[in-house]
């Protein structure tokens, strides 16, 4: 009772503007507390994983090589039209392992991101990235948590899935569409040799509908 009557008394002998400062930051940490309290609170649910196959479809067969750096501009180029949010902003550094850096926004407020992780390649040629550290903001959370309300957060493709309850995610990379009906899949992927190679399949019969340019 005292320690209330002192506070009252406090904010009292303040400026107006003192005041509204102390009230704004009172409100930003219920939000912020009230958010992580939710995080908490809600289990983790995985989407549907896609069957683990491909069907080789007769066609010539290339083989490309890149390197880590190509591959860091090809995605950052694409990564604003493939995760969709006004709740988020990310960018993504591929180098010994697969980095996703930015902030998410709760309740207005900008939350530091950082995930790390590593990159395994599937039989079937899709690609999984497996949590190695997910933080979000200067606590530690549970990082399936965390993979879960980033999922609600994010409008993702068909071929991006977050599989929270294993803490990863699978990337369908045989499911991405490109123009012709061309397919491709990762052949191998090891970032410490700067080693990346995927092969491209043109099915016979999808060059007729390939325009030359003029």
């Amino acid at each position: 009772m005292i320690v209330k009557k002192s506070f009252i008394k406090t904010l009292k002998d303040m400026t107006k503007w003192q005041r509204r400062f102390i009230l704004l930051i009172m409100f930003n940490i219920i939000l912020i507390v009230s958010f992580f309290t939710f995080l908490l609170m809600t289990p983790p649910t995985s989407d549907q994983l896609p069957e683990s196959s491909y069907i080789e479809e007769r066609g010539a067969r290339f083989k490309v090589e890149t390197t880590k750096q190509d591959l860091n501009e090809l995605i950052n180029t694409y990564i604003d039209d493939v995760l969709k949010t006004d709740q988020a902003n990310f960018d993504v550094i591929v180098d010994d392992n697969v980095k996703l850096i930015g902030e998410l926004f709760a309740f207005g407020v900008p939350i530091p991101l950082n995930v790390t992780m590593d990159p395994v390649v599937m039989e079937n040629g899709d690609l999984v990235l497996k949590m190695n550290e997910l933080s979000l903001g200067l606590l530690n959370l549970p990082r399936g948590r965390i993979l879960h309300y980033i999922n609600r957060q994010v409008e993702t493709p068909d071929w991006l899935y977050f599989d929270s309850e294993n803490e990863q995610i699978y990337i369908a990379v045989t499911s991405i569409e490109v123009e012709s009906n061309i397919r491709f899949k990762v052949e191998s992927l090891d970032l410490s040799t700067d080693v990346i190679v995927f092969t491209f399949n043109v099915p016979s019969g999808s060059t007729a509908n390939i325009t030359p340019s003029e």
